[in-house]
Formats: C-alpha cells, structure tokens, sequence
C-alpha cells in the first residue's frame, strides 16, 4: 500500500476490506489476502489494524463457493463483521450502505460520548 493512501486512512472512522472471491483474481485464498492486508496496516504503525472493520467478500455473482465458505467461517471465529456484494447486480450494496451507515453512528456516538466524559468540567 502506498504512505498516501495510508495517510489518508488514518483519518477514517471505519474499514472495509473488500476480498474477491472469484476466481478471476488468480489468487487461491481470500483469508490469505485479508491477513496480508491486515499486516501492512499494522506494519505502518499508527493503530490502524485496531480500526474498526467490516470484511466484504466482493464479486460474488461469480463467487467460488469454497473461498466465499472460507471467508466467511475465516470472519466468523474471529467474530468479524462479514457481508457480501455484487458491484455487477447490486446485491448486498443497500444492506451494505445501511450497515456502514449504522456502525459509523455507533463510532460516532461512542467518540461524543467519551469526548465529553473527558471535557466536562467539575461540579
């Protein structure tokens, strides 16, 4: 990954890892890629592998069904927040969009929350 686009992540509140599961990557497993990934954040060094993160399994009209399966028990033991989509029929994007949207309202609320915690003044 390039120190730009790292520099830019550092600023967001959530990830999405997208995994193709197709076959059309040449790559044989998608557990393999998302732990490759996880290693170059942690490796840049500024938390962002503790960020917040919702794993999305990609290209699953075409999906191979053994790589969705591994993906999806790889997230499940290590109870990660797993969807999937299809950018070419638009399944799973509105359920997506809402999950994303939901989890950055919960991030959101917690930050306030702990935010004035720490600004509120004594009685």
């Amino acid at each position: 990954m390039g120190t730009q686009f790292l520099r830019h992540i550092e600023r967001t509140r959530i990830l999405l890892h997208l995994i193709d599961v197709s076959d059309a990557s040449g790559r044989p497993d998608p557990t393999e890629d998302f732990k490759v990934i996880m290693n170059e954040l942690e490796s840049w060094g500024a938390g962002l592998e503790q960020k917040p993160m919702i794993v999305v399994a990609s290209k699953i009209d075409i999906a191979n069904p053994d790589k969705l399966t591994k993906l999806k028990r790889f997230c499940s033991r290590r109870k990660l927040p797993f969807m999937s989509i299809s950018a070419v029929t638009g399944e799973g994007i509105e359920k997506l969009k809402y999950a994303v949207g939901e989890r950055v309202k919960e991030i959101r609320s917690t930050a306030d929350a702990g935010s004035s915690e720490t600004h509120s003044l004594p009685a």
